[in-house]
């Protein structure tokens, strides 16, 4: 298959499929106000789906962090089909090697010596470890991280799927189990019979992780098995809006070039240790620009007991939009706070309206904390899981008074 390349004139007109909405696009954006203005670049998932690119818009009045929404826009690289198999697999030789930037025989890792020797030693140490991930319409990486074959990758790689095909660095090929799923997190686990010659990962502390150390990514960027690309942590604790009204927080953001099917892929440091798991990227041509974002490894060991167990873990649900408020909102809205949540729509039968929220009230405390933005509400929303109850504080005709809104999973053709 044709590899998909850039240029700069589509650059400027897209050369992408008609946008679609799925199932989770229910209302029209002149409903929902905008959580935010729309970033130009794009943040895309990591997911790999064969050799050409389709833009995919989401209008989302549901939060995936928490139902809270406005309309936004949410891209995926996508295609009818996988990797043609002469790209995806190449040959066994192929795959046992390491990448022109990764010798065979580099010496033991660390943050001495030079970039080549470090990668290399990275690279000989947990390349065996990484999988190719191929989940019918497309594909991803993974890493084994227990003897008994489970193995961790994003929740996007495997979405919709049951079974998928875990391909190993020597090609073998293996049907995997979809065990656990978090799609708030976009964290997945896969079990998998290991072949012989397959350890697990070293899972490193992600708390420890400072900014100007090494990071060293291993995956399946556009389908090209066991690549290992290399760059420095640029930011710790990032929280970030990818654009769909979530909010992924406490991310690792690296200049790794990371790229469509790297995602669920290990991001390493100099001693081989995986510190987070690459999810998405922030680029205004769908491709590398220098801004990754992973789930902190850590993250992903506290979730791990759940998923393997085989919890499917979906974000919560409030059921409103709104707006951030500040002095101009304020003003406009004829409000005497100039801090909360404007609420300027709420769901019909959401748990939101259940729990007797109105259009036009101001949210300014969610479980007793104060709540001075949407990302803050969104932040407070996912902490719980459907069915939880979640207390907000809210100000209704300047008067202050406590609702509890017993918090749903959102509806598969609602916000």
């Amino acid at each position: 298959m044709e590899p998909y390349r850039y240029t700069p004139e589509q650059n400027d007109k897209p050369q992408f499929a008609e946008p679609v909405i799925p199932p989770l696009a229910s209302q029209p954006a002149s409903t929902t106000p905008p959580l935010a203005p729309q970033p130009a670049s794009t943040t895309a998932r990591l997911r790999k789906r064969g050799g050409a690119a389709a833009l995919v818009l989401a209008l989302i009045a549901g939060a995936a962090g928490g139902g809270v929404a406005g309309a936004v826009a949410a891209t995926r690289l996508s295609a009818q089909a996988p990797v043609a198999p002469s790209i995806a697999a190449g040959s066994n030789e192929q795959r046992g090697a390491p990448s022109s930037s990764a010798p065979a025989t580099a010496p033991s890792s660390g943050q001495s010596g030079s970039s080549s020797t470090v990668a290399g030693a990275v690279y000989n140490k947990v390349n065996r470890s990484v999988v190719q991930i191929i989940n019918g319409q497309g594909t991803g990486s993974g890493f084994v991280v227990d003897q008994s074959g489970l193995g961790l990758t994003n929740n996007h790689v495997v979405e919709g799927a049951n079974q998928v095909e875990v391909v190993f660095s020597d090609g073998t090929k293996r049907e995997g189990q979809v065990l656990g799923t978090n799609s708030n997190i976009d964290l997945a686990v896969v079990k998998v019979d290991l072949p012989e010659n397959v350890a697990p990962v070293t899972m490193g502390d992600s708390d420890k992780v400072q900014v100007g150390e090494t990071a060293i990514a291993i995956g399946s960027p556009f389908g090209l098995d066991q690549t290992v690309t290399q760059g420095i942590i640029s930011a710790v604790h990032r929280d970030w809006n990818p654009g769909d009204g979530s909010v992924q927080r406490d991310l690792i953001q690296s200049d790794t070039p990371i790229n469509p099917g790297n995602s669920g892929g290990p991001l390493l440091n100099a001693d081989g240790e995986v510190i987070g798991i690459n999810t998405m990227i922030e680029s205004p041509v769908r491709g590398s620009v220098g801004v990754g974002f992973s789930i902190p490894i850590n993250t992903a060991k506290k979730l791990l007991p759940k998923l393997a167990s085989g919890e499917k873990i979906e974000p919560a649900w409030l059921g409103i939009s709104g707006q951030s408020i500040d002095a101009d909102v304020a003003q406009q809205q004829g409000l005497s706070t100039q801090t909360g949540v404007f609420v300027g729509e709420v769901v019909p039968g959401a748990p939101a309206e259940q729990a007797g929220l109105q259009a036009g009230d101001v949210i300014t405390a969610a479980d007793g904390q104060p709540i001075t933005s949407m990302n803050e509400l969104v932040s407070a929303v996912s902490e719980h899981a459907p069915g939880d109850t979640l207390k907000l504080t809210i100000e209704r005709n300047d008067k202050a008074q406590d609702l509890s809104v017993t918090l749903q999973a959102r509806p598969a053709q609602n916000p």
